[in-house]
C-alpha cells in the first residue's frame, strides 16, 4: 500500500520569458511525474522572483506584469474564469501624485497553507509557468519556487482532479 502523503515539503522551479514584449507565453515545468501516475501535488506556497531589469519595465500607469501557475498551455488569458488557471499575480504601478516612489518586495508570496487541507490540490503534470506583460517596452521573464507535498490518489479521484482543471482533452 503506497503512502497516503507526504511528511515534508518538496519544492519545485519553473521560468518563463516571453517570446516577444507583451505576448502570452508559457514554459512547462519539469515535475519528473508521469500522467499516468495517480498523485496529486498539495501547493502550499508559491514564490514569483521579478527580476530588477523586468520590474525596471513597469514604468508608467498602463504597464503590468502577470505571472500565473496553470495546468495548460492552450489558453489565450490568465483570467480567473479558466480553470487551468491555478494561481494568477498581476504586478503594475499606481503613480503617486508629486515625487514618490514605492518599494516592491521579491519574491511575491502565494501562501495557501491556511486553506483547508492545508494548501490547493493539483494535477502536477502539466504544470505551466505563465507570464505576460502588457505596454512593456521589451519582453519579460519571471521565475518561480513552489513547495508541496504528494498525496496519492484513487482512480477516481484522479479523473475528477483532471477533469476539474480540463486537462483531459
Amino acid at each position: 500500500m503506497p503512502k497516503k502523503t507526504d511528511l515534508y515539503a518538496n519544492k519545485f522551479y519553473g521560468k518563463a520569458v516571453e517570446s516577444a514584449a507583451n505576448t502570452l507565453t508559457f514554459a512547462e515545468i519539469q515535475t519528473n511525474v508521469s500522467i499516468f501516475e495517480k498523485m496529486a501535488w498539495i501547493l502550499h506556497r508559491l514564490e514569483y522572483f521579478i527580476s530588477p531589469a523586468s520590474m525596471g519595465l513597469i514604468d508608467d500607469s498602463p504597464d503590468s506584469i502577470t505571472m500565473a501557475l496553470t495546468g495548460s498551455e492552450n489558453i489565450t488569458t490568465l483570467g480567473l474564469e479558466n480553470p487551468a488557471v491555478i494561481d494568477t499575480y498581476t504586478l503594475g504601478m499606481k503613480k503617486l501624485s508629486g515625487v514618490g516612489f514605492q518599494f516592491t518586495s521579491v519574491p511575491i508570496v502565494r501562501d495557501f497553507s491556511e486553506l483547508p487541507g492545508g494548501g490547493i490540490i493539483v494535477s502536477p503534470r502539466p504544470l505551466f509557468m505563465a507570464i505576460q506583460g502588457a505596454s512593456l517596452a521589451s519582453a519579460a521573464t519571471v521565475e518561480m519556487r513552489g513547495y508541496f507535498t504528494v498525496q496519492a490518489l484513487s482512480s477516481d479521484e484522479y479523473l475528477e482532479l483532471v477533469d476539474f482543471y480540463r486537462i483531459v482533452r
